[in-house]
C-alpha cells in the first residue's frame, strides 16, 4: 500500500472551516499522481513513453467524517490492473486513525493515435507490480 500525507489549508474550507468536498477529491487525485510518479510512470509522460492517455472515466467519493482546517491526513492508495483499464482506490484516515473518506478513480487506456481504448502496457504493469500481486 502506498500512503500520501495531505494537510487541509485554509483555502480548502468553507466559511465553516469545513474542507470543502471538491478539495478532497483533489486531495485524491494528488494522491494517485504522487503514486504514479514515484512508481516511474508519471501520468504527464505516459503519452510519449507509452502511446496512451489514461483518462478518468469515473470517479466516487463517500464521506465518513468532516475533515477541518489544519487536519492531516493521510491517504492511502490501492492500485487494480484490468486488461484496458487501472482503478485507484483512495482511502483517508485521520491522524487518530478515524475514517475520514474513501473514494475511487478509474481510468481507461486509450491510444493516443487511434482514441480507441487498448490493454494497458506491459511497462506500466511491470511499475506497479509491487503493488498489485
Amino acid at each position: 500500500m502506498y500512503e500520501y500525507e495531505w494537510k487541509c489549508q485554509w483555502g480548502n474550507a468553507d466559511p465553516m472551516g469545513i474542507a470543502y468536498y471538491p478539495r478532497l477529491i483533489d486531495a485524491n487525485h494528488q494522491a494517485g499522481e504522487e503514486f504514479m510518479a514515484d512508481q516511474g510512470v508519471a501520468y504527464w509522460d505516459i503519452p510519449e513513453e507509452y502511446g496512451i492517455h489514461l483518462p478518468i472515466v469515473e470517479q466516487g467519493t463517500e464521506f465518513k467524517k468532516p475533515v477541518e482546517v489544519g487536519d492531516v491526513l493521510t491517504i492511502a492508495v490501492e492500485p487494480e490492473l484490468g486488461t484496458k483499464s487501472m482503478r485507484l482506490t483512495f482511502t483517508a484516515t485521520h491522524e487518530d486513525g478515524a475514517p475520514a473518506f474513501e473514494g475511487h478513480e478509474q481510468h481507461v487506456a486509450v491510444s493516443t493515435e487511434t482514441d480507441q481504448s487498448v490493454e494497458v502496457p506491459d511497462g506500466i504493469r511491470e511499475a506497479l507490480s509491487e503493488f498489485t500481486e
